[in-house]
């Protein structure tokens, strides 16, 4: 009877420790991911701020492109 408790408890325990790797993992991921656009995002800006003022900059937004004011873009970016 102990016996089956104990498996009973071990059964519980294992399934919970498999959800909670799985868990972990993802947020794992979505950490790299957010890692990666912060990067991608900080190039972006630093390259943006060596163009003039007056340069004409385009956002892409799936397969459409939208002009932005260099100011717009900056604070996008910033």
């Amino acid at each position: 009877m102990a016996d089956e408790a104990n498996r009973t408890v071990f059964i519980e325990l294992q399934d919970r420790m498999i959800e909670t790797t799985s868990k972990f993992k993802q947020v794992q991921n979505q950490i790299r991911t957010k890692e990666g656009e912060k990067k991608r995002a900080f190039l972006t800006l630093e390259e943006l701020r060596q163009v003039p003022d007056d340069t004409n900059t385009y956002k892409s937004i799936g397969m459409r492109r939208h002009l932005l004011s260099h100011r717009n873009a900056l604070a996008h970016y910033g």
